[in-house]
């Protein structure tokens, strides 16, 4: 084995921590009668949805291209890749951005929505949704990548499709029954262990990005942890601003997930410094639309993934477009199309991610049971669905 594909077995693997650091993240936001069901909703795609990956996921994506909108089935069940070593590393390492992708989207819809329902859209929303934009941007001869739209490590793909996806199906299921008088998350020292779990899977995402052990993958390793650096000043600072002397803990961990969004399309792309602004835009932006997105909007997203995952995703394409230069890699043209390209994409990719996650709602309700009745939300998911529930230290709610 080479050093590139130990870099890459490494990479795999801290993405896949990315799994468990989503469950703990919004576990730890959610209240305790609703935990042990909101960190199964990220657990469960290493089921089915990792399988369909293998399956179909994979040759959907990367082999082929049909109008530049999909791929075709000449990969089906790995065909042509699993006797390629380096090509089954690529596999899976995509793989695991194709599960992270779907599990982000479980935080807005938490303490409310049908398991059942939960075990069938996600893997019909990586089918419609993930598998046609990941082709678009990555994929050979894909219409964003043919536009000349630039995405390091899965702005467009992950976190602008996740993000407005989870916008409307969080807009469809409707607000928590007692959404006016919630309380803070139960356990704050979970939210601090999936965020530490995030952070250290975001440098395999990022830096695995590269796909080699290079100049690239060492810089995007080191924007990502820049990016984080300024993102959580920016955000100190407005939170002193809009709230004098009161820090929240519940805001640094969500200043850190921004950071990590909006660094994620230029990772590879930009200079040290430029990693520092779009850290500290990123969060400066998503600070302020978190403050007002639930009392102006009032739709019930749990976690706030439309504002750190659509709006961050957004945000960071955009400011690739501004900040990526070819004298820091050589993939990024001379003029400044990418910045045309990825405002035009990232409309798309939103438009379509909502436009597809209401189609796959409207159909799957007609079949399952979208949400809990009264009686079980009231109780608990853990007790009504699973019949577990999680020891804890103290109980806010």
């Amino acid at each position: 084995m080479d050093l590139n594909s130990l870099f890459m077995l490494l990479s795999i693997i801290a993405v896949f921590l990315m799994i468990p650091g989503l469950g703990f993240f919004y576990g730890g936001f959610a209240r305790s009668q609703h935990s042990v069901s909101t960190i199964l909703k990220s657990f469960i795609v290493l089921g089915p949805c990792a399988l369909l990956w293998l399956f179909i996921g994979d040759s959907l994506v990367f082999s082929g291209n049909i109008a530049g909108l999909i791929g075709n089935l000449d990969n089906v069940f790995l065909k042509n890749i699993i006797s390629d070593p380096n090509k089954l590393l690529f596999s899976f390492f995509q793989l695991m951005f194709s599960l992270v992708a779907v599990a982000i989207i479980s935080g807005a819809i938490i303490e409310r929505i049908n398991f059942s329902f939960w075990l069938f859209f996600a893997p019909a929303w990586l089918l419609l949704v993930y598998y046609p934009v990941a082709h678009w941007v990555w994929g050979s001869e894909g219409w964003i990548e043919s536009l000349g739209g630039k995405d390091f490590a899965g702005g467009l793909v992950i976190h602008i499709t996740t993000g407005f996806s989870a916008f409307i199906f969080a807009k469809n299921l409707g607000r928590r029954l007692d959404f006016f008088k919630l309380r803070r998350s139960y356990n704050i020292g979970l939210v601090f262990l999936g965020t530490t779990l995030l952070w250290l899977g975001w440098f395999g995402f990022n830096a695995g990005s590269a796909l080699k052990l290079d100049n690239i993958a060492t810089l995007a390793f080191i924007n990502t942890f820049v990016a984080t650096f300024s993102g959580i000043t920016a955000w100190t600072l407005i939170d002193y601003i809009f709230t004098p002397h009161r820090l929240s803990a519940k805001g640094i961990n969500i200043a850190i997930i921004c950071s990590l969004v909006g660094i994620t399309p230029s990772a590879g792309y930009v200079s040290i410094l430029s990693a520092i602004i779009i850290g500290a835009i990123t969060c400066i932006i998503c600070n302020v639309g978190i403050r007002y997105f639930h009392t102006v909007i009032k739709i019930d997203d749990s976690n706030d993934v439309f504002i750190s995952h659509g709006v961050g995703g957004f945000v960071g394409a955009i400011l690739t477009g501004l900040f990526a230069t070819n004298s820091i890699n050589q993939v990024i043209p001379l003029n400044h199309t990418i910045l045309k390209a990825n405002f035009i994409s990232s409309i798309a990719v939103a438009t379509y991610s909502i436009v597809a996650t209401k189609i796959i709602i409207l159909i799957l309700s007609k079949f399952i049971k979208f949400r809990v009745n009264k009686d079980d939300e009231e109780t608990g998911l853990d007790l009504t669905l699973h019949g577990e529930n999680i020891i804890i230290i103290r109980d806010l709610n």
